[in-house]
C-alpha cells in the first residue's frame, strides 16, 4: 500500500524556516520569494490539517505539532543528502588509478604522464606499481597494462601492440671481443628475471645457441633490475626497445646481437567487464595508444577477432 506523503517541496521549505526560524531567511536559502515560502507553509498546514508556527508579528515559532514534526523531517533531509554524497563518492570519476609493472611504469608510463596531465588536468593519476599483473578482486585499481594473452573473461582487453626482445649488455663487455658471436653467451653470465623464464630459451633458440649450454646468472625481481646489473659488469640482459631505448641513445648499453624475437603474448590495456566505466579510463585509454604508438621497436598487429 503506498503511503500518501505531503509534498516534498513543502516539506523542503517547512524545514528552512523551522531551522532558520524566519521566513525571509528561508526565502533567502532557497532563492524565492517570501511570498513563495508563505504559500508553500500554508499548503502544508491545510494539507495537515493543523499549524505549525505560532506568528507574532514578524516573530514566529514552532507550534506543539511543528516541533514533533521538525526533527523527523530533518533527520530525513540529512539522511538523503548522505546517502547521495556516498553514491556520488563511490562513483569519484576524478581520479584514475593505473597499475603496471615496475619498467613499464619507471621506464616509460611515469616520464610521459606529464603530457596526460597537461590534456586532463581536472584527472588525478595514481600509479601502482607491481611484479605482476593487476588483480582487480584485490587491487585498488581502474585499469592495467599487461603483457599476456587475453585469457579473463571477465576482463575487457584493449590492444595495444607487440614487442621483441633482444640482450644488452655494458659497453665495456662488447669491447672486451667475447662477443662475437651468439654461440660466445655460453661463456658468459645470462641475467634471468624470475617471472620471465622463457626469454632467455626464446632468444637462444632463434639464435641458434642451445640453451643447456649456457651457464645462467642470477634471478631478479624485474627487467629494471636486470637492466640495471648490467651497467657495469659481465653479464647481460633480455630488453626491449622502448624500456632501454635511453640507455641505447646515452650509451649506457648496447644490443651486441641484431637478432630480435617476439616475446611471449601482447600488451593489453585491462579493466573490469562488470564496471561502469569511467570516462576518464576512455580518455586514458586514447592517450594510451596515441602514446603506444610512437614508441620505438614496437609491432602494431591488430587482434583476430572472436569467433
Amino acid at each position: 500500500m503506498t503511503k500518501k506523503l505531503p509534498s516534498l517541496k513543502s516539506l523542503r521549505v517547512f524545514e528552512s524556516v523551522a531551522r532558520n526560524q524566519s521566513f525571509r531567511k528561508a526565502a533567502d536559502e532557497l532563492c524565492v520569494t517570501h511570498s513563495a515560502v508563505s504559500h508553500q507553509i500554508k499548503l502544508l498546514e491545510e494539507e495537515l490539517g493543523v499549524l505549525l508556527f505560532h506568528r507574532k508579528g514578524r516573530c514566529i515559532s514552532l507550534t506543539k505539532d511543528g516541533f514533533s514534526l521538525y526533527p523527523v523531517v530533518s533527520d530525513s533531509f540529512d539522511n538523503i543528502a548522505g546517502a547521495v554524497e556516498q553514491i556520488k563518492a563511490s562513483h569519484d570519476s576524478r581520479t584514475l588509478t593505473i597499475q603496471t609493472y615496475v619498467t613499464f611504469g619507471t621506464t616509460w608510463l611515469i616520464p610521459r604522464l606529464n603530457d596526460f596531465q597537461k590534456q586532463y588536468p581536472h584527472v588525478r593519476t595514481r600509479i601502482s606499481i607491481s611484479f605482476v599483473d593487476v588483480d582487480f578482486e584485490k587491487d585498488d585499481a581502474d585499469v592495467g597494462i599487461i603483457m599476456g594473452q587475453p585469457v579473463w573473461s571477465h576482463w575487457e582487453y584493449d590492444y595495444l601492440c607487440d614487442m621483441d626482445i633482444f640482450p644488452v649488455c655494458s659497453p665495456q663487455l662488447l669491447k672486451s671481443g667475447r662477443l662475437d658471436s651468439p654461440q660466445d653467451l655460453s661463456r658468459q653470465s645470462l641475467i634471468d628475471v624470475e617471472l620471465a623464464a622463457d626469454d632467455w630459451p626464446d632468444w637462444l633458440q632463434a639464435a641458434g645457441v642451445a640453451p643447456e649450454e649456457c651457464k645462467r646468472g642470477p634471478v631478479v625481481d624485474n627487467y629494471l633490475q636486470a637492466q640495471q646489473s648490467v651497467y657495469d659488469g659481465e653479464g647481460l640482459a633480455i630488453a626491449r626497445r622502448a624500456f632501454v631505448e635511453r640507455d641505447l641513445a646515452e650509451g649506457r648499453l648496447v644490443q651486441p646481437f641484431d637478432i630480435r624475437v617476439p616475446e611471449r603474448g601482447s600488451w593489453y590495456m585491462v579493466y573490469p567487464k562488470e564496471r561502469s566505466v569511467k570516462k576518464e579510463v576512455l580518455l586514458f585509454r586514447e592517450w594510451l595508444q596515441q602514446q603506444i604508438r610512437q614508441m620505438p621497436g614496437i609491432r602494431i598487429t591488430p587482434p583476430c577477432p572472436e569467433p
